[in-house]
């Protein structure tokens, strides 16, 4: 039996949208395929702790938590870089304002972990929020659906994970419609709580780069089918618009 090993980062203080739903649903089909599956939880970061993770999640939080876990993540920032080119990340919500340069956040500058060359700004006031779809054209062939509540900005994002059809303004730099981004194994996305059971495609593709291997889902299956349900509504508002 193979082991793997999941590292989940701030799951208190980066959980406001039900994150740990991602965490939770991999292992569950990890084990399900016979996998023995450990889950490392970190509040503080320590030397040592991103060696020989398979997957390594973190979620979405408060501005002033999100500045909170930079502060505690950025003297780690050389052991972030290494394990991106080694590990499989996903970053969901405005966990994405970590991995860049810097957060512009009330005039103020905080260094980030510069694992990726964006910049991300707070906006003071102004919150950009809305149910999302995504197009087909996409590294996963497949719409994606979900919501974006955020106050974050992000300049220098090349390219995109995904393309939104609805509430296109609400991509990374909240003029565009791409959101996110992939880099080597590295997953970012502006949406936020349980990504992965709503999108069962990422569930997919992620299993995959964790394993090796295929994850078959039923068409019956409860996400599979609450995904279809969610795809025809959202797709309804499209059409309609």
């Amino acid at each position: 039996m193979k082991n793997i090993r999941i590292l989940h980062l701030f799951p208190k203080l980066l959980s406001l949208y039900g994150e740990y739903g991602n965490v939770s649903i991999m292992k569950k089909y990890l084990e399900s395929n016979e996998y023995s599956v450990t889950v490392d939880e970190y509040e503080n970061i320590e030397s040592g702790i991103f060696e020989n993770a398979d997957f390594v999640y973190i979620g979405s939080g408060t501005e002033d938590n999100l500045i909170e876990a930079c502060e505690r993540l950025v003297p780690y920032s050389e052991d972030v870089k290494k394990s991106v080119l080694s590990s499989v990340w996903l970053a969901t919500g405005n966990a994405m304002t970590l991995f860049g340069k810097n957060i512009e956040r009330f005039g103020k500058l905080t260094t980030a972990v510069n694992a990726f060359e964006y910049e991300t700004k707070i906006d003071d006031v102004k919150r950009f929020s809305g149910d999302v779809l995504s197009d087909k054209n996409n590294i996963f062939n497949t719409e994606f659906v979900g919501y974006i509540n955020t106050s974050s900005i992000y300049n220098g994002i090349e390219g995109g994970l995904l393309k939104l059809l609805l509430n296109g303004k609400l991509g990374n730099d909240k003029t565009s419609e791409n959101d996110g981004f992939i880099i080597n194994n590295f997953i970012g996305t502006q949406l936020i709580g349980p990504f992965l059971v709503k999108n069962p495609v990422a569930l997919q593709d992620i299993y995959f780069r964790i394993t090796g291997e295929k994850l078959i889902l039923s068409e019956e299956s409860y996400i599979v089918k609450a995904y279809k349900t969610a795809l025809s509504e959202l797709k309804h508002r499209v059409s309609q618009a």
